[in-house]
């Protein structure tokens, strides 16, 4: 299954016989892996976007949108299926990488193919633009206004490694809405986007036409630049720098989604902290904080908890670590590099200081052996994201308006905020953390698997790259007839008699 080369690019037929290929060596210095790379040069970039405009006129724009849709959610099935190919290649070939355990990578197909399989983009689709129809024709929306979506000609899309299944909803998002696309691949994890697109191609080969997914050394100007200034369309993640550079480089009307390094949050109030409850509670913030290794935008890595439960704080950050030590078995952490060992030993080791010179009332827990879970107890609230790798602090709190003040200015950096409440207190404290601007609030233990109709950094991922026409269906009214001026009769001058 693993055996010999894997292709780490995805061409269509007639643009990959004329390819060239080089291999490379990806994954940790210790264990790294051999892959073959399509060679890009400015001008193989140019000649596959021209070969995906092409292919996207001819092929996809006349295509049904429910026709794309249904095989898009036979794809997500396939992965989906233990028994698939497709699914056993991307678990066997992303643990080679050696990032993810082969659980975590089961867990992240599952809950990145689910929401998708079994009339999913169907749904999803229609959660955005009312009906799928309006890809092909004009239609009427809940409002009976009639318009047509249309799509970008292509998009360029640029993916980040931190968390596997980054490029499923990108890729799908693309030719949910009819449009070709060229996406650059992580050195981090180049081996999902193209392992995805032949799965597509195999199901409807008009769909494989109008993808091209390859990798290129990143900051390489020449072939970023060449990507970047002409495409009608970008969707990119990674870094602030990255990402900055990206904006000044987009042409001026290109329609352009960022996204940036993120982290989560979660707050739990006072009403949730019961001793009956609290084994379940710690079990799904510690689900949270686990999955991905917090490698990703909605992993918490602060949760401040509320005084005055039946239980306090301190008693919730001790199940917390429990909850996290049990993980070591159930949901295995890949070893770090030297390099994440020695941040991690080093907060830890910051925050034994604080703990030696009773600041805030600093505690540390720490899984039983090497660096596997890392938890810092304190009083009150701040933010301060962790280096991660299953690292979380816990604040005790006098309440939300203390979370607030400190979460606002730094609002722009949190992607959700993970709630535990119940009933009419979850809706006052959703009320109050929705005001800081965070794109998302959720239920404690389901940080990681976003609704279907929900967005990725407060933005649709449909929405912002279609254009609307708008149909006006009645003939206009006729203007009001106008009245002849009426005129102003002067008074008419007698005729004397004569004398």
């Amino acid at each position: 299954m693993t055996q010999g080369l894997f292709d780490a690019f995805y061409l269509p037929r007639g643009l990959e016989r004329e390819a060239e290929t080089t291999v490379q060596r990806f994954g940790p210095a210790h264990d790294s892996i051999e892959l073959r790379l399509a060679t890009v040069t400015p001008a193989s970039l140019v000649t596959w976007i021209d070969g995906l405009v092409a292919a996207r006129e001819k092929l996809l724009a006349r295509k049904p949108a429910a026709e794309i849709h249904r095989v898009l959610e036979r794809v997500a099935q396939r992965f989906l299926d233990p028994e698939s190919p497709a699914r056993r290649n991307a678990i066997a070939w992303l643990a080679r990488l050696g990032r993810f355990s082969e659980p975590m990578i089961e867990r992240a197909l599952e809950d990145t193919f689910r929401p998708l399989g079994a009339g999913g983009v169907s749904r999803w689709v229609a959660s955005e633009l009312g009906s799928a129809v309006a890809l092909d024709a004009p239609a009427a929306d809940r409002r009976g206004v009639v318009r047509r979506a249309t799509g970008p000609e292509w998009m360029l899309q640029i993916y980040a490694g931190n968390v596997p299944g980054l490029p499923v909803w990108p890729l799908y998002s693309a030719l949910a809405m009819k449009t070709a696309i060229l996406a650059k691949t992580s050195s981090q994890e180049p081996v999902l986007a193209p392992l995805l697109a032949r799965t597509i191609a195999e199901e409807d080969p008009d769909l494989g036409a109008c993808m091209a997914i390859v990798w290129w050394k990143g900051g390489t100007d020449e072939l970023d630049l060449t990507a970047i200034r002409d495409a009608p369309a970008v969707l990119a993640f990674g870094g602030e720098f990255a990402t900055e550079r990206i904006a000044r480089e987009a042409h001026p009307e290109a329609r352009v989604v960022l996204h940036g390094p993120k982290v989560s949050v979660a707050y739990v109030s006072s009403a949730s902290l019961t001793r009956t409850g609290l084994g379940s509670l710690a079990a799904r913030a510690a689900h949270d904080v686990a999955l991905y290794d917090q490698q990703g935008c909605l992993s918490p890595h602060a949760i401040y908890v509320e005084r005055g439960g039946e239980i306090g704080p301190a008693a919730f950050a001790s199940a917390l670590g429990s909850a996290l030590e049990e993980l070591r078995d159930g949901l295995p952490r890949r070893a770090l590099e030297p390099e994440q060992a020695a941040r991690v030993q080093l907060y830890r080791a910051q925050a034994h200081f604080e703990e030696a010179q009773e600041k805030r009332g600093t505690r540390v827990l720490a899984s039983s052996e090497g660096t596997d879970w890392t938890l810092i107890y304190e009083d009150g609230a701040r933010f301060e994201p962790t280096p991660a790798y299953r690292t979380v602090r816990v604040h005790a709190v006098s309440g939300a308006d203390e979370v607030v003040e400190a979460l606002t200015p730094a609002a722009r950096y949190i992607e959700a905020i993970g709630l535990e409440a119940k009933g009419s207190e979850r809706r006052v404290l959703a009320a109050a953390f929705a005001g800081t601007g965070v794109p998302r609030i959720a239920a404690l233990g389901s940080l990681q698997s976003p609704a279907l109709s929900g967005t990725h950094g407060g933005v649709h991922r449909l929405l912002p790259f279609l254009r609307w026409t708008t149909v006006e269906m009645g003939g206009g009214k006729r203007p009001a007839r106008q009245k002849p001026p009426t005129k102003t009769r002067r008074p008419s001058k007698k005729k004397g008699k004569r004398r």
